[in-house]
């Protein structure tokens, strides 16, 4: 891959969507097995583009050895995923839930696969399904493997996403002021990516659409997974955290930034020259064949060294794709390798109370000569101090 694809908005064609099929049957192939079945609606989304919410009605997707999968699908539903799915499908409809003995989801559902069949599951099966399922059945995430590696249509489609976020990210910066409440910046982040997102995919998908900005003020930036109120209000000085997350007709980056309002309070210098410190080891290790979990060790070590080894509380990284948070992740103990085409966070972080939290994080994709970030955002403490 020598240059970055061009932004995409358009739905995936038939050939994108017949090749993301082979692959998946191809590995069903590898592993002995006659028919897959996924339950996981971001994995049905992947294969169909047709998304849907999980609730007591099911969707399952058969898929054989060879040939069109098989939609299991409310009959309620059936016209909604004609609407949306852009491959061939058969569908086997069942009338409602509970149902009458033989007119249930699950009497439509073992009609689908043959006696005698080697079955794999996801491993995000409900157990309830699993049981209802014939033949001998192996929990195996087909799917998920095939995501890791973009095509280049999947790239574009971030590629887009990252120029949503980064109009977000932008609002954000514009928004903070000291005493400014949360209700207010995300108000004004999130319609400004979604009034992009309107602008740029009339018919995106609100199932699989959505954008978030929001901001964690010094009082709660060392804690990174604390939620804050629409009433929480911004502090003077810093680090305050920025969290935007935007998931594009189905495709989700995220774009996070360290910075302060006014004036940079001298504890804050330290911990957030170490953060940058070892968000450019990992950008120095992150290139096809690293292996991931060395990675984030080789991180977390530069953090160790600079005396701040008791205040991490996370992975280096994880993936991006259809969703915001998937494999592969920068994680010790994820021992497998990078390739180009794989799309990755880089944000290690630092969070001290009584300080404050710091990262940066970026949507990165792996390319043949190492990595580059998708997203654009300042970065130094100079161009992240606010005037005031």
């Amino acid at each position: 891959m020598s240059e970055l694809p061009a932004p995409i908005t358009a739905p995936p064609g038939a050939d994108e969507l017949a090749a993301r099929l082979a692959k998946v049957q191809c590995a069903m192939r590898e592993q002995g097995l006659d028919t897959y079945v996924s339950f996981d609606p971001v994995n049905i989304y992947y294969l169909t583009h047709f998304a849907n919410q999980v609730h007591e009605r099911p969707f399952l997707l058969v898929i054989p050895g060879e040939g069109v999968p098989t939609l299991v699908v409310p009959l309620l539903e059936k016209s909604h995923v004609e609407a949306r799915a852009r491959c061939p499908l058969d569908y086997a409809t069942y009338y409602e839930f509970p149902a009458p003995e033989g007119g249930n989801w699950h009497d439509v559902y073992r009609a689908q696969i043959p006696s005698g069949s080697r079955v794999g599951v996801e491993s995000a099966m409900p157990v309830g399904i699993c049981q209802r399922t014939p033949g001998e059945t192996r929990v195996t995430d087909i799917i998920e493997e095939v995501r890791l590696v973009k095509s280049e249509y999947e790239i574009g489609r971030n590629v887009h996403a990252c120029q949503v976020v980064n109009l977000g990210h932008e609002k954000v910066l514009e928004t903070c002021r000291p005493g400014v409440v949360e209700g207010a910046i995300y108000a004004a982040a999130s319609q400004a990516m979604l009034g992009r997102i309107l602008a740029d995919i009339p018919h995106a998908n609100i199932i699989v659409s959505r954008a978030v900005g929001a901001v964690w003020p010094p009082a709660l930036s060392h804690d990174p997974h604390i939620v804050p109120t629409f009433g929480t209000a911004m502090e003077h000085g810093g680090p305050h955290v920025s969290i935007v997350f935007a998931q594009v007709d189905g495709y989700g980056v995220e774009l996070e930034r360290t910075f302060f309002l006014g004036a940079v309070p001298e504890p804050a210098k330290a911990p957030f020259d170490a953060m940058l410190a070892a968000r450019a080891r990992a950008y120095e290790l992150a290139r096809p064949g690293a292996n991931l979990s060395e990675i984030d060790r080789a991180v977390r070590a530069r953090i160790t060294d600079r005396g701040y080894g008791d205040r991490i509380l996370h992975r280096t990284g994880h993936g991006f794709g259809i969703t915001g948070h998937e494999a592969p992740y920068v994680a010790e103990g994820y021992d497998r390798e990078l390739e180009p085409g794989m799309l990755i966070s880089i944000e290690p972080g630092i969070y001290i109370p009584g300080i404050g939290g710091f990262r940066h994080s970026d949507t990165v994709l792996v390319t043949d000569a190492g990595c580059v970030p998708l997203t654009r955002a300042p970065e130094t403490l100079a161009d992240l101090t606010i005037p005031l």
